[in-house]
């Protein structure tokens, strides 16, 4: 009988502490990026972007661009810190060489997230007047 109740009090505590293990395991950070747009202009994109209000150190956000989708094919187009206190950013990039479509991401470098890739196709005819 007291290896029943032994056994008993082992599996209740066990299914109790389960729960709040996985739980633990499950939980995810909050993204340094909150709101990553790609903007078409003329001869060039503009990228935005916010940062959560609470960052604490510099970081430094490297800024992809391809013309296809494929993950192999994205160049480096340019890097902006990150710095506490500031929370929205925006590059341009000018740096096309023709009318087609590019994909855009952005690589937290210290976080190792990444962020898209969105698509834009930038304006090559001169605006009306």
């Amino acid at each position: 009988m007291k290896i029943r109740v032994t056994l008993f009090c082992i599996s209740s505590i066990l299914i109790i502490a389960l729960p709040f293990h996985f739980e633990a395991i499950s939980q995810k950070a909050e993204p340094t990026i909150t709101d990553f747009k790609v903007q078409a202009m003329y001869r060039a994109a503009k990228l935005s972007w916010k940062v959560k209000g609470d960052l604490k150190n510099e970081m430094a956000v490297q800024l992809l661009r391809a013309d296809t989708f494929e993950d192999a094919a994205y160049n480096e187009v340019g890097v902006v810190k990150i710095i506490p206190g500031k929370s929205s950013y925006e590059y341009i990039d000018k740096s096309m060489g023709s009318e087609s479509k590019y994909y855009y991401k952005l690589i937290v470098k210290d976080t190792n997230e990444i962020f898209g890739p969105l698509p834009t196709r930038p304006y090559f005819s001169p605006p009306a007047t």
